[in-house]
């Protein structure tokens, strides 16, 4: 009896041993069909979320609205056009089309600022010009006609509203009523309200360029518009000892004269003055005191020493009647706006500042649209990120890319911007 017992517990227990283990084996069976099971939710869901968030990218729209239609506007509005984000487009110009494209000024591309255009498709073979030292000079309303044919081909839907001033009680509401993520560009010139009525800041930092400079603009009514290259003369001196100033101390100072430029329409010329900072007596005097005279006189002999063969000299008498000039030299300097983007939540609105609203010198160099269309390189990505933003993440990194580049703009113009536009000679 004890032995049957014995063996009877004996296999009792090893049936609950295999009981054990085949509950084990179930249980690890279950586990692992669970994790496969969850590991294919997840990959399924993963997938789902990534293929939808593709698409919804890749389908993300805004509207994007440009104020000012001159260089800088056109060109940001031609940029905007070649988005796949970009579902409609609206330019709001002040002027009718008429006076816009008959502005008389020139205006000159450097060779990377054309370089970048014509990735755009601006063909500046077909445009009325001078091409000279790598640079071209052409009269700035054939330039905005030719982006407005362009603009008028593009797959966009673009409207051009001329004649409409950018107002708080019209356009802003405009803007603000659109629904949808909006990019809004503020191009209306140094003098326009655009970014100011769009809620961004009117403070300016001004930083000096290490250069004095004076200019000279003369208008000849009987002359074409003809565009005419640019001319330069370095190592300029003036002999002003009818004006009782001794240029010997210059000269024992190591003062390297003025570089001069002559630039503009053979209607419209301008003269650009410029000199790095330095302490001479001419300098000082040039600098502190206000004598039309003599600086009349200096633009003048400047002018009939670097115009063009065919051009005929200015007398003083007619000068003393039609040039235009700085009575004495000045701190040549950048003026830059502090707050250049910025994005609205309760309207979803993203604001660019960009052109002579954002950034300008009190000095002409003839090539100042350059500095201007360098701040547009980033403007397709930063409307590409803003259209396809899902989180407040994803706008800040927009707007990085936009102030991040707008400074450094201006850091380079500070450090090379004269020395390439007027003290080196292009090529």
């Amino acid at each position: 009896m004890n032995e049957s017992s014995s063996d009877r517990a004996t296999l009792q227990k090893q049936q609950e041993q295999q009981l054990c283990e085949i509950l084990r084996c179930t249980q690890s069976t279950l586990t692992i069909q669970h994790l496969v099971v969850t590991v294919l939710v997840l990959s399924v869901f993963v997938l789902t979320k990534s293929y939808y968030n593709h698409w919804r990218r890749k389908l993300a729209k805004c509207t994007v609205f440009v104020i000012g239609a001159g260089p800088t506007g056109l060109t940001a509005a031609l940029i905007a056009s070649k988005s796949k984000h970009v579902k409609r487009l609206t330019v709001f110009e002040e002027l009718d089309r008429t006076s816009l494209l008959a502005k008389e000024y020139q205006v000159a591309f450097s060779q990377k600022t054309r370089e970048f255009l014509i990735s755009f498709g601006v063909d500046f073979d077909s445009l009325e010009g001078v091409l000279q030292d790598n640079i071209f000079h052409i009269r700035v309303g054939v330039y905005l006609e030719h982006v407005l044919n362009m603009l008028n081909k593009t797959p966009a839907a673009l409207t051009v509203k001329y004649g409409t001033k950018f107002t708080k009680d019209h356009v802003v509401t405009e803007v603000e009523k659109c629904t949808g993520r909006k990019v809004v560009i503020a191009a209306d010139g140094s003098n326009g309200q655009a970014a100011r009525l769009l809620g961004l800041s009117d403070e300016f930092l001004n930083t000096s360029c290490n250069a004095y400079g004076a200019v000279a603009s003369l208008e000849r009514s009987q002359q074409n518009l003809e565009p005419r290259a640019e001319r330069r003369i370095h190592g300029v001196h003036f002999d002003l000892s009818a004006y009782g100033i001794d240029q010997e101390q210059d000269y024992v100072e190591g003062t390297t004269g003025f570089s001069l430029k002559l630039f503009g329409t053979s209607r419209e010329r301008h003269l650009s003055l410029v000199l790095p900072i330095s302490d001479g007596s001419l300098v000082r005097r040039m600098r502190l005191v206000l004598d039309r005279s003599m600086m009349r006189n200096i633009f003048t002999a400047c002018y009939n020493m670097c115009k063009w063969s065919d051009e005929a000299d200015i007398t003083d008498t007619w000068a003393i009647r039609h040039l235009t000039f700085s009575p004495r030299l000045f701190d040549i300097k950048l003026f830059q706006r502090l707050e250049t983007v910025a994005y609205f939540q309760d309207t979803d609105v993203l604001v660019l500042v960009e052109g002579q609203a954002a950034r300008c010198s009190n000095f002409n160099t003839g090539l100042d649209i350059n500095m201007a269309i360098a701040g547009l390189s980033p403007l397709r990505s930063v409307i590409k990120k803003m259209a396809c933003a899902f989180t407040d993440v994803d706008v800040t990194d927009a707007m990085a890319i936009a102030m991040r580049h707008s400074h450094s703009l201006c850091k380079r113009y500070v450090r090379d911007g004269l020395q390439q536009d007027m003290l080196r000679v292009p090529g």
